[in-house]
C-alpha cells in the first residue's frame, strides 16, 4: 500500500468508495448518497489545508485497485489532533486501515512532532475502535455525534492519546 496526497483525478474512485451506504454510514461528514460533486468539492480544499498546517489527507492506494479509502490528521481546538479514515468495503477486514494508521501516525509523531490525538467512531462500528487501541489510543468515554448519511445524532465512543480523556469527549463536536 502507498499513502499520497489526493488528487481531484481521484474523485471518481472516492465516490465510489464512499457511495456505498455501508461506508458513508459510518462516516460523520459525508452525505449518502455521495456524488462525485462531494468528491470534487472535498478534493478543492485538501491543497489549502496542507499548506495551512490544518490537516493531512493521505489516499490509501493499491497498485492494483488504485484509491481504496483515506486518511487524515485534523486540528481541532487546543492543539489537538483528531485522526479519521474511511475504507471502501471490498478491503474491509484486511488490515488496510491499521497499516494505514501505523503509518501516519508514526510519521506525524516523528517528523511532525505532535503528540496530541483524539480520535472516535459510531459505537455500532467497533472495527474502528480496535483499530485505534492498537495504535495506543485508550477509551474516553461515550458522547452523541452527528452523521450526515444517518441523519440523526447516534452514540460515538470516543479515544485520546497524550491528552485526557475528558478533552476527547469534549472535541466530539468538532
Amino acid at each position: 500500500m502507498l499513502l499520497r496526497p489526493p488528487f481531484l483525478d481521484d474523485a471518481a474512485q472516492i465516490a465510489e468508495r464512499i457511495g456505498t451506504r455501508d461506508v458513508a454510514w459510518n462516516l460523520g461528514r459525508a452525505p449518502f448518497p455521495y456524488q462525485i460533486t462531494d468528491a470534487e468539492d472535498w478534493l478543492q480544499h485538501v491543497p489549502t489545508k496542507w499548506d495551512e498546517d490544518t490537516a493531512y489527507i493521505f489516499a490509501m492506494t493499491l497498485p492494483e485497485d488504485g484509491l481504496i479509502g483515506c486518511i487524515s490528521l485534523r486540528l481541532v481546538p487546543m492543539d489537538v489532533w483528531e485522526i479519521g479514515y474511511w475504507l471502501g468495503k471490498p478491503w474491509w477486514g484486511r488490515g488496510y486501515t491499521s497499516e494505514a494508521a501505523a503509518a501516519l501516525m508514526d510519521w506525524a509523531e516523528s517528523e511532525l512532532e505532535l503528540s496530541r490525538f483524539a480520535s472516535g467512531h459510531f459505537s455500532d462500528n467497533p472495527a474502528s475502535g480496535r483499530i485505534l487501541t492498537k495504535l495506543g489510543f485508550i477509551p474516553a468515554g461515550e458522547t452523541e455525534l452527528f452523521g450526515l448519511a444517518r441523519g440523526r445524532k447516534d452514540p460515538c465512543m470516543r479515544y485520546a492519546k497524550g491528552i485526557e480523556p475528558d478533552l476527547a469527549i469534549k472535541l466530539a463536536a468538532h
